[in-house]
């Protein structure tokens, strides 16, 4: 893992993965849901919470959400956990704080196939798919804010050395 870290954790790749990341967050991301807020944008839900607010979707917005999650949303997390983990490992020289973003990803994964799931399911409530996409939510969360947390200590270390 640290020679696959140390080959491709070069500034060329972190500016790269940087624009994408951008670009998912202000262009494709925002366009799978026009006008309403995605499940995945909150820290935490319910199942039943889960299903009031996809009952609350137009059929089309259902749709879109559906086929947003299936595609884009499953390519943005490769890009962030790349980004991240390769920041970090730039930031600190330590192949295990990758394992953050790593986390951050998986549990992405696990609430995108989740709702995707409730999407699909849909008008029939499944306690199981709603419940675990709610608790895939906060950890992914959870773990967002710790690898934020280790980027900027990374960071003001970079600072503080070059004093």
């Amino acid at each position: 893992m640290k020679e696959f870290l140390t080959k491709f954790s070069t500034n060329r790749n972190i500016a790269l993965l940087f624009v994408l990341f951008l670009g998912f967050n202000l262009w494709i991301l925002p366009g799978m849901m026009p006008g309403e807020k995605p499940l995945d944008l909150e820290i935490f839900y319910t199942a039943d919470e889960a299903f009031d607010r996809i009952n609350g979707f137009t059929p089309e917005i259902r749709k879109s959400y559906r086929i947003g999650l299936m595609v884009s949303d499953m390519l943005y997390p490769l890009v962030y956990g790349a980004l991240f983990s390769f920041l970090i490992f730039r930031l600190w020289q330590n192949e295990k704080l990758v394992i953050f973003p790593l986390a951050i990803l998986l549990f992405d994964v696990i609430e995108n196939i989740s709702i995707i799931n409730v999407l699909i399911l849909f008008p029939e409530k499944s306690h199981f798919w709603g419940s675990l996409a709610g608790i895939s939510t906060a950890i992914k969360w959870t773990f967002s804010v710790l690898t934020i947390f280790i980027v900027l200590t990374g960071v003001g270390k970079k600072i503080s050395l070059k004093k």
